[in-house]
């Protein structure tokens, strides 16, 4: 994993140095408080569309065919990442109390009765084998946790990692624990001068994969190879969002869709050699989708071979 973590501190310095332009910082703020709300609720079950969400945060929109409760989660989402991001300019502690508010504003106008407040009874993880800790021993737990999170450590993303897997795995609410997770995650990252990580809905059962077998076998391995792996491509996209010296957009530029079509794979395929770093996009739109030129092809259809 040190080439990964090489690469990770490598895409660092470049971002850091590209967000020292302050409308930089407010071009990237702006989208990610879309893109997160977006594929953080999609693990979840949210059906909104990337569009719908957009709409729901800028505008209100909560109007549709999707239930009410999908576009308030879009619009909750986007204000616990407007949260930490004042909690990082105020030099917020991040603590218990910390991961309390995230929660609470996560389920506000959704589920008034519990936002904020630990579980009282049983959970299950749905299609998972995770035995969650009793409702009894989770306010202890929290407590404990809130302890370690205000721990120094030299390691910032191996603690932003643990501390989404640790709350996770103690599950102390009874709906939200996912998001607040990611929130929490990524509020330790951007503390640390990272960015965000952008968990794809595509890589949703990996992702829910690495952590079960993290937490029912006590293998690591899956789970900080595809954190550290997702925390790459994020700092990525956010770098090709921003470095004017990449390539501007054209009409001539494919989506994913199309290119795959033209090389004759299965956008699963395209997916998977852009994650293993086989397949550059020659850029990407403002928001967030990979783009390809026609010469790219010839490359690709050595690997299909």
């Amino acid at each position: 994993m040190q080439e990964i973590k090489q690469k990770i501190a490598e895409n660092k310095a470049k971002l850091n140095q590209l967000l020292k332009n302050k409308d930089n910082q407010k071009t990237l703020d702006a989208w990610l408080k879309t893109e997160l709300a977006y594929t953080s609720n999609k693990i979840e079950g949210n059906t909104l569309t990337r569009r719908e969400t957009e709409l729901a945060i800028d505008e209100k929109v909560t109007s549709g065919s999707k239930p009410i409760k999908d576009y308030v989660e879009a619009i909750n989402h986007a204000k616990a990442f407007e949260y930490v991001l004042e909690a990082g300019k105020n030099k917020t502690k991040i603590d218990e109390d910390f991961v309390l508010w995230l929660h609470k504003i996560i389920l506000t106008g959704i589920d008034d009765t519990n936002a904020g407040f630990y579980r009282s009874v049983r959970v299950r993880i749905s299609a998972s084998q995770t035995v969650l800790p009793n409702p009894l021993k989770v306010p202890d737990l929290m407590k404990d946790f809130g302890k370690w999170l205000v721990q120094k450590t030299d390691d910032a993303v191996l603690k932003a990692l643990d501390a989404h897997y640790r709350l996770v795995t103690i599950h102390p609410f009874i709906d939200g624990n996912g998001r607040t997770a990611r929130l929490l995650m990524n509020a330790i990252l951007l503390e640390n001068g990272y960015a965000p990580m952008i968990i794809r809905s595509i890589d949703k059962h990996r992702y829910l994969q690495a952590l079960e077998t993290y937490q029912t076998k006590g293998d690591s391995d899956a789970y900080y190879k595809f954190m550290l792996t997702a925390l790459n491509r994020s700092l990525k996209m956010a770098i090709d969002l921003l470095d004017v010296n990449a390539k501007e957009p054209t009409k001539d530029m494919l989506t994913i869709a199309k290119f795959a079509k033209l090389c004759g794979a299965p956008v699963s395929s395209i997916r998977y050699w852009m994650q293993e770093g086989k397949i550059k996009p020659a850029t990407f739109t403002k928001s967030g989708y990979a783009l390809f030129e026609k010469a790219q092809a010839k490359d690709v259809k050595k690997l299909v071979k």
